[in-house]
């Protein structure tokens, strides 16, 4: 995927959503990934329930559709994508960042969970302390 924006000086990034990881943490769904081209740059991008209506909508749409199901039948077409070099390469660099990827995402998850614990430990113990002084 090549996403543009002007907010980044009129460059051109080039996502592979082959490498990234998706994660859950609460309530959210989170992609996690790391953008190589023309710059190194991690991000993350969370949804939640309210966005599935929207997504839904993207995804259903008769274009989209067509070019999933294209893909499918027709994928050894002659079209040069916007991959930069031999498709098996591609793959094989994306499977090493998928492993990157993977590690940060358990570390990220890991690091949720603690947060999470010791948010609920700050709150028992504020409950426990209101016990006490009531």
């Amino acid at each position: 995927m090549r996403l543009k924006s002007r907010g980044l000086g009129r460059k051109e990034l080039v996502m592979d959503f082959r490498e990234y990881e998706v994660i859950r943490e609460g309530k959210e769904i989170v992609v996690v990934g790391t953008i190589r081209e023309p710059i190194t740059w991690d991000f993350s991008i969370r949804m939640c329930e309210d966005d599935i209506s929207g997504m839904s909508k993207l995804l259903l749409c008769g274009a989209v559709i067509r070019f999933v199901l294209g893909s499918f039948f027709v994928r050894k077409s002659k079209v040069r994508h916007h991959w930069t070099g031999e498709l098996s390469e591609d793959i094989e660099t994306g499977k090493d960042f998928a492993v990157d990827a993977k590690e940060k995402a358990k570390n990220r998850i890991v690091a949720y969970e603690e947060t999470q614990a010791a948010e609920r430990e700050a709150a028992e113990k504020a409950a426990a302390e209101e016990t006490v002084t009531a």
